[in-house]
């Protein structure tokens, strides 16, 4: 595979022309051939897609999801089934709010020259978390594994199995897509990503997310909601348990 060949979709609201236009500018510096996809935007309740899973976002968090967090979460989940569409075995997915940095080009080549070595690898965490080299890609870019997933769907490079995994994975909304991807132990894909990154998340276009709810919950719905959570705890700390006595010996 190569990174010029590979489908690369670049997830953007139609309306957001200065996003867009960093992006192409991007995009022809490097000479890559790339789609914008139109992003879904959740307007009104109307719009709430049916796969939303209200009883479950409630329980577990005591908050909705924002209407931007439902047009993220769907706009993933099209592409992902966008390219199922087609033939290629893996492409890369951006959202529209990233800086690529000078060898960008190059570790995604590098990535696509080793691709039967993941299946789903983060461009860019959002979080600094522990990593464990698996492979080096190029120069000072490894390939990488972590206990705790870094969150952040800015860009990444998936595979076919990853797709068609998380596509049945996401198939009931309770989550951001971000946190749902994270949830590791549930879906129990190897997530993957790059040390050091080689995008960077740019902060100075407005969240199109919509606001955070900050207002204290009552002490009855935290209460719940952390009764909630304790009953899948176990699940986690396991599978974190596991795999990284998997990456340790790996390593030694």
């Amino acid at each position: 595979m190569m990174a010029g060949t590979i489908p690369i979709y670049c997830i953007s609201l139609s309306d957001q022309l200065a996003r867009r236009e960093y992006m192409r500018l991007q995009f022809e510096r490097f000479g890559l051939p790339y789609a914008f996809f139109d992003a879904i935007r959740i307007s009104t309740e109307a719009d709430v897609p049916a796969i939303y899973n209200r009883k479950a976002r409630l329980r577990f968090t005591g908050r909705e999801l924002r209407p931007g967090e439902m047009g993220c979460y769907l706009s993933h989940q099209a592409v992902w089934a966008r390219f199922l569409q087609t033939a290629e075995k893996a492409c890369l997915i951006l959202e529209d709010d990233v800086e690529f940095h000078p060898d960008f080009a190059e570790v995604v080549q590098s990535l696509c020259d080793t691709s039967s070595s993941w299946d789903f690898v983060r461009l860019f965490g959002v979080f600094k978390c522990r990593y464990f080299p698996v492979k080096r890609i190029l120069g000072q870019h490894f390939l990488v594994s972590y206990l705790k997933q870094p969150n952040g769907m800015q860009g990444y490079l998936i595979n076919r199995y990853a797709a068609t995994v998380l596509l049945q994975y996401t198939a009931s909304m309770v989550h951001p897509i971000d946190v749902a991807i994270d949830r590791d132990w549930e879906h129990r894909l190897n997530l993957m990503g790059i040390e050091p990154a080689c995008i960077s998340h740019i902060g100075e276009f407005a969240t199109t997310l919509g606001a955070q709810d900050r207002s204290r919950l009552p002490l009855r719905t935290r209460l719940a909601r952390e009764l909630h959570r304790a009953g899948t705890l176990h699940k986690k700390l396991w599978w974190r348990a596991c795999k990284r006595v998997h990456l340790l010996l790996r390593g030694s």
